[in-house]
């Protein structure tokens, strides 16, 4: 009984040193929270808009989206990291706010792929209208079948077959 109390302890003691060790890394990066969490909110808007997409195109889920997914979002979180290490250390957060300049391009990506999704989700006048004007004048003489398999393909990682 007296090994299982020593053994409690120590666990109790790593778990104490861990919980600690996590608090000062998440004080280090308070900076990035607020950025961290509206990336989080867009990566996961695109997840379930892209799964109810996938859904009514008939494509399963399958475990090489997930990753893909799961790597994408693991690469924009360090991106983000690495920039505002960056700026850090070189001291340029006082001049230019790098990271933040990184994450809008990102959060537009994200926003892209999120009215794709919903354009493919609803078909509604108002996404199709969007979606084209977003793609620029090549979707303009595209009908919607057409620019909904472009859609479909460039999701897919799929060469354009015509």
């Amino acid at each position: 009984m007296d090994n299982f109390v020593k053994v409690g302890k120590t666990i109790l003691s790593v778990a104490t040193t861990v919980n600690g060790w996590i608090a000062a890394a998440i004080a280090y990066m308070a900076p990035l929270k607020g950025v961290f969490w509206l990336m989080f909110l867009l990566l996961f808007a695109d997840f379930i808009t892209g799964i109810a997409a996938s859904a009514k195109q008939h494509i399963p889920r399958s475990s090489k989206r997930l990753r893909r997914s799961l790597s994408k979002a693991l690469c924009y979180f360090g991106l983000l990291y690495l920039f505002w290490e960056f700026e850090c250390q070189v001291g340029l957060q006082d001049w230019i706010c790098t990271y933040k300049i990184v994450a809008g391009f990102i959060f537009l990506v994200e926003v892209i792929s999120v009215l794709e999704n919903m354009f493919i989700i609803t078909e509604h006048p108002f996404f199709t209208k969007l979606v084209k004007l977003i793609r620029g004048k090549a979707a303009q003489s595209e009908k919607m079948g057409n620019l909904l398999s472009d859609i479909m393909n460039e999701k897919q990682s799929k060469p354009d077959e015509k």
